[in-house]
């Protein structure tokens, strides 16, 4: 059975955070993703090294508008950083802070319309200008014709 070294779910989540910050979004998920797997291995889930990784991976999710994991990812990070430090501690308020944005980002929508244009005439639809012809003699058509 392989057994990971200590340092190496440090090494991912520091490459994940560089990577993080140059907006690789995708690229940072997946090496926070090799370090929770690590870390959820040696450590298990309640532990706040696990919760940190919750975070960051919950903010890769909401940077690629993947709000549903988000939440959940921010969930779990809120649940332990709450068991193991409780409400007051600035990693807490920070989760509480993220959680609470994402959900208000959720319903904050706007529904915008454009202008409406204008339906063209049939006789355009149909090729035409949409304005009269006058006739072949130059007059507008009244009278009697001629036999």
């Amino acid at each position: 059975m392989y057994t990971p070294l200590p340092s190496r779910p440090h090494s991912y989540a520091a490459i994940g955070g560089i990577l993080f910050h140059l907006e690789q979004y995708t690229v940072a998920l997946n090496f926070f993703d090799k370090a929770l797997a690590i870390r959820e291995e040696t450590l298990g889930d309640v532990h706040m090294d696990t919760a940190l990784l919750f975070n960051n991976i919950a903010c890769c999710y909401d940077m690629l508008d993947r709000v549903t994991e988000a939440v959940e990812s921010f969930q779990k990070a809120k649940d332990v950083f709450t068991y193991e430090y409780g409400l007051t501690h600035p990693r807490t308020t920070t989760v509480l802070r993220n959680l609470s944005r994402i959900r208000q980002r959720r319903l904050d929508f706007s529904i915008k319309f454009e202008p409406r244009k204008p339906t063209p005439c049939a006789a355009v639809l149909a090729g035409g200008d949409g304005k009269k012809k006058k006739s072949a003699k130059g007059g507008k058509g009244k009278g009697k014709k001629k036999k």
